[in-house]
C-alpha cells in the first residue's frame, strides 16, 4: 500500500492533503493512514497554513559525475531526460554525457533498493524535484530581504538563485516582489539549470514541497537531538512549548547555570555569528539550503523540534511568542569552527533593527502576554462537515454555511440577517445591491454607513478535492449590459478560449496581471487590476466581474460525497502527462520511439510517406484548445440530436515558423483560400500535405483531430459552409473535394480542430 500511495502522490503534485488519504482511500480510518505514512523514508507530514499534508520524499539522488564507474549510490540519468523524456544533446555530434536508460541494471538496482521501481519517469521527476536539492536552484533570500528592485541581492539579474517571493510559494500573496517563474531573472536561472518551461507550472508546488521537507528534516533532527549526543553534543530544550518555546542550546561547560535554560538570552554577537542561518523575513526563519549534509542543518534544528507536525496547533493558539534566533552550540571550545561556516552578510545594525521591530510590535513576549484575537476571515470546512478537532482554538470561523455576511458594529463583527438572500443576490453579477432591508451595497461593501464583509471557505481552485469550497465564476458585460460567463457560447456570442477556473488560477497568482485570450476570431486583454476587458483590434472596453457560485442551505445539507481527486479541469486525454499541462499556452511532449503511441502516429504517416526519416514526434498538450474542441464537439452532437459527430485524424503541412503559433492559438481559418473555400485545409494522406511544408531540411507536419461532421462539395468563394436547406441556420460542418471519396477537407471554425501531434521529418 505504501507504493500505491507514493505513486498517487507523485502522480499529483508531490503532496496530498491528509484528509484526502483518509476519506478517499481508507474510508475515514485514520489509524491505517498513520501506520503507512509513518515511514519517514518515503513520507513527511507537515501542516502549512493549517492544512495537514503528506509530502512524498526519497533519499535517492542523481549522480552528477559524467564518467562515474557505477560505484556510487546515485541514479545515472540525464537531467534533461528526467525532466521531459527527451534530451536535445542526443541530436548533436558529441552526444550527451549522461545515461538516458532508466531501465539500466545500475538504475534498476537503486530503484528497487528505494522501492521506487514502479514509478514512471514523470512520477520520479516529481519526487526528485522536491527531494534532490541539486535539481532546482534555491530561492534568493537576499532578494526577499530589502525594498529595492533586487532587495539586498548584489548580483541583480545575474544571480544564480531565483528572485521569487518566498511568501508566494506557500500561500497567496499580493506584494511587490516577483510571483512569476517566467519573469526574466528566474527564467534565466532555471534555464541555466536545464529546467524546461514545460515544468514551470508545477514549480510552485515543487518549491512548497521542498520547504515542507526541509522543515521535516529539522523536525527529525530535533527528535534525534532529544536523545542526546554524548560529550560535546547538544540538546534541544523545548520547555513544553513546541516550536515557539524559548529553549536554547547549552554545551558542556563543566558547570551549569541555575537559571532555567529558556530564560537565558543569546547575545547579538551570537546571532551575528550565524546570521545567514536565520532569515528574519521568512515564515520559518530557516536558511534555504535543504542539503541534509549541510553544516546549517544541525544548527537550524534549534529553531524547531516539531515544525512540521505542530504548525497547525500553534497557529490556533492566541499566545504569541516570537521564534528565537538559531545560535551555535557552545561546546567545550566555545564557538570555535561553527561560526566560520557562515558569512556575515548582514550587519549588527540589521539585527538591532530587527530586534527593535520585534520589541515595538510585541515586546511583551518576555512576559508571555496574550495578543488580542485576530479577525477570522475564512470559514472552517471541517466544521461544516460535522466536526473540527480544534474547537474554539481554530483560527477559522465556525459556521454551518460556507459563507457568512457580517456588519461591523464598533470593534465587533456581527452576523447580518437574511444571510442566504444576500448571498443569492451577490452571486448574480447584475446586482449591485441586495434585496434586503437595509440593503448591502456590493461595490462598496457597506450597509448604510457601516462596513460589511463576507466570510467564505477556501477557494475551490486551491483545494479542488474538498467539498464546501467556494467556486468563483468570471463574467463579462456585453453591449446590452447583460453579463455572460467566460467560455460560454450562450447568447449568440463566440466562446472565449479561457474559462473561470483558468482565470481564477491566474488571478490568485497575480491579481495585478493582464492576460490575453481569444473569442472566435477576436483577441482580448483582461486587466485584473481594473477588471476591464479590451478588444485588441478596435479598442472596445467591457466590464468584467468575479462572483461566487450560489450554494443554498439545502445544497450544503445534500452535499455528502467528497469530490474526486482532480489535478486538472476538463476531459483531458489519458495519455497526457498531467504534470506538464500549463495553465496557459501549451507544452510539446516528445514521444519515445519504442512507445505504442509513437508507432501509431508513425504508421499513419508512413502509409503514403515512404523513404522519409522521422526525426521527432511530439504530442501537443494545450488544455485551452482541447476544452474548446470538446465544447464544440458537444454543441455539434446536440445539433445532431445526440448522435456522434464524425471525427477524423487528418494531416496539415506547414513551415517551421508557423509551428508555435498553431500550437498556441490553433489554425487560423481566415488566412487560407483555395479551390474549396476560405478555411483551413486538411488532407487524408500525408503525401498531399508534404507539398505544403516549405523547403527546409527538416519539415513539419501536424496530425490533427478534425470534427468534419456533415460535409458537402466545396467552392472557391465559400467563406463558411453552405446551407443544407437554403436558410441561414442549418449549415454543413465542412467542405470536401469529393463527397463520395473525400481526400481534402476544409474547416471554417477553428474549434473543430485540435492539433494533436507534430511530426518533424527529413
Amino acid at each position: 500500500m505504501e507504493t500505491e500511495i507514493l505513486r498517487m502522490i507523485c502522480a499529483g503534485q508531490g503532496a496530498v492533503n491528509t484528509e484526502d488519504l483518509v476519506y478517499n482511500l481508507f474510508s475515514g480510518d485514520r489509524t491505517k493512514v498513520s501506520e503507512i505514512i509513518s515511514n519517514r523514508e518515503k513520507f513527511a507530514r507537515c501542516c502549512p497554513n493549517g492544512q495537514p499534508k503528506v509530502v512524498a520524499r526519497t533519499r535517492l539522488r542523481l549522480c552528477r559525475a559524467k564518467d562515474c564507474p557505477g560505484t556510487c549510490r546515485g541514479l545515472h540519468l540525464c537531467k534533461n531526460f528526467l525532466f521531459s523524456g527527451f534530451c536535445q544533446f542526443t541530436q548533436l555530434r558529441r552526444g550527451c554525457s549522461f545515461s538516458h536508460e532508466l531501465t539500466s541494471d545500475h538504475n534498476q538496482r537503486l530503484l528497487r533498493e528505494h522501492e521506487l521501481e514502479s514509478l514512471s519517469r514523470e512520477e520520479l521527476c516529481t519526487l526528485l524535484l522536491q527531494s534532490d536539492y541539486t535539481v532546482l536552484p534555491d530561492i534568493c533570500h537576499d532578494y526577499n530581504n530589502g525594498d529595492g528592485e533586487f532587495g539586498r541581492c548584489q548580483d541583480g539579474d545575474g544571480c544564480k538563485r531565483l528572485h521569487i517571493c518566498e511568501t508566494y510559494i506557500s500561500r497567496e500573496c499580493s506584494c511587490w516582489k516577483n510571483h512569476d517563474f517566467t519573469a526574466p531573472q528566474p527564467f534565466k536561472a532555471l534555464q541555466a539549470r536545464g529546467v524546461p518551461d514545460t515544468l514551470f507550472q508545477s514549480l510552485k508546488a515543487a518549491y512548497a514541497n521542498k520547504q515542507a521537507l526541509r522543515l521535516a528534516r529539522v523536525n527529525d533532527h530535533g527528535q534525534r537531538s532529544q536523545r542526546g549526543r554524548g560529550r560535546g553534543g547538544h540538546q534541544l530544550s523545548r520547555g513544553g512549548r513546541g516550536i515557539w518555546g524559548n529553549g536554547g542550546f547549552r554545551g558542556n561547560r563543566g558547570s551549569h547555570s541555575s537559571r532555567p535554560v529558556q530564560n537565558q538570552a543569546c547575545s547579538l554577537s551570537d546571532i551575528a555569528a550565524n546570521i545567514d542561518a536565520l532569515d528574519l523575513y521568512s515564515s520559518d526563519g530557516l536558511n534555504e539550503s535543504d542539503d541534509e549534509n549541510s553544516p546549517t542543518s544541525d544548527i537550524s534544528a534549534a529553531t524547531s523540534d516539531n515544525d512540521a507536525s505542530s504548525e497547525n496547533d500553534v497557529s490556533q493558539n492566541r499566545t504569541w511568542r516570537p521564534k528565537k534566533a538559531a545560535v551555535p552550540f557552545r561546546g567545550r571550545g566555545g564557538n570555535r569552527g561553527n561560526h566560520r561556516l557562515f558569512q556575515n552578510t548582514r550587519s549588527l545594525s540589521d539585527i538591532h533593527a530587527a530586534v527593535s521591530d520585534v520589541a515595538a510590535k510585541g515586546g511583551e513576549w518576555q512576559n508571555n502576554r496574550q495578543r488580542p484575537a485576530r479577525d477570522k476571515t475564512e470559514i472552517c470546512m471541517y466544521f461544516i462537515k460535522g466536526h473540527c478537532k480544534h474547537d474554539d482554538r481554530c483560527f477559522k470561523a465556525h459556521d454551518k454555511m460556507p459563507y457568512r455576511w457580517q456588519v461591523q458594529e464598533g470593534h465587533q463583527w456581527t452576523d447580518l440577517p437574511d444571510n442566504e438572500t444576500i448571498e443569492r443576490d451577490y452571486c448574480d453579477p447584475s446586482n449591485s445591491y441586495s434585496s434586503t432591508s437595509p440593503a448591502v451595497h456590493f461595490d462598496t461593501m457597506t450597509c448604510g454607513l457601516k462596513k460589511v464583509h463576507r466570510l467564505s471557505t477556501e477557494n475551490s481552485v486551491i483545494e479542488p478535492t474538498f467539498i464546501h469550497t467556494t467556486e468563483w465564476l468570471w463574467y463579462w458585460q456585453d453591449e446590452f449590459e447583460k453579463w455572460n460567463m467566460f467560455a460560454s457560447a450562450i447568447g449568440g456570442h463566440e466562446a472565449a478560449d479561457i474559462n473561470s477556473t483558468k482565470l481564477e488560477k491566474l488571478f490568485l497568482g497575480n491579481n495585478k496581471d493582464v492576460v490575453e485570450f481569444t473569442a472566435g476570431s477576436h483577441w482580448y486583454s483582461l486587466s485584473f487590476q481594473d477588471m476591464i476587458q479590451t478588444n485588441k483590434l478596435n479598442g472596445t472596453k467591457t466590464l468584467v466581474c468575479r462572483r461566487p457560485r450560489f450554494v443554498s442551505a439545502v445544497d450544503v445539507l445534500t452535499k455528502k460525497v467528497r469530490r474526486p481527486v482532480i489535478q486538472n479541469v476538463g476531459p483531458i486525454p489519458d495519455n497526457w502527462e498531467k504534470k506538464q499541462i500549463p495553465e496557459t499556452g501549451y507544452s510539446r511532449i516528445s514521444l519515445q520511439s519504442s512507445s505504442g503511441e509513437f508507432k501509431e502516429v508513425e504508421a499513419l504517416f508512413c502509409k503514403t510517406m515512404r523513404n522519409f526519416d522521422i526525426v521527432n514526434i511530439e504530442r501537443i498538450q494545450n488544455q485551452s484548445l482541447w476544452e474548446a474542441f470538446q465544447l464544440q464537439k458537444n454543441q455539434m452532437r446536440t445539433k445532431n440530436r445526440g448522435r456522434d459527430v464524425p471525427e477524423l485524424r487528418l494531416f496539415h503541412g506547414t513551415d517551421s515558423k508557423s509551428v508555435n503559433t498553431i500550437c498556441h492559438n490553433n489554425f487560423d481559418c481566415r488566412t487560407h483560400g483555395m479551390a474549396y473555400g476560405k478555411g483551413s485545409y486538411f488532407a487524408r494522406d500525408a503525401k498531399y500535405s508534404h507539398d505544403h511544408t516549405g523547403d527546409t531540411d527538416v519539415r513539419a507536419m501536424f496530425i490533427s483531430r478534425v470534427l468534419v461532421g456533415d460535409y458537402t462539395k466545396g467552392s472557391f468563394d465559400y467563406c463558411q459552409p453552405p446551407s443544407k436547406d437554403g436558410g441561414d441556420i442549418n449549415l454543413y460542418d465542412s467542405c470536401v473535394d469529393d463527397v463520395m471519396d473525400p481526400a481534402i477537407f476544409v474547416v471554417f471554425e477553428k474549434h473543430q480542430i485540435y492539433p494533436e501531434y507534430l511530426i518533424q521529418y527529413n
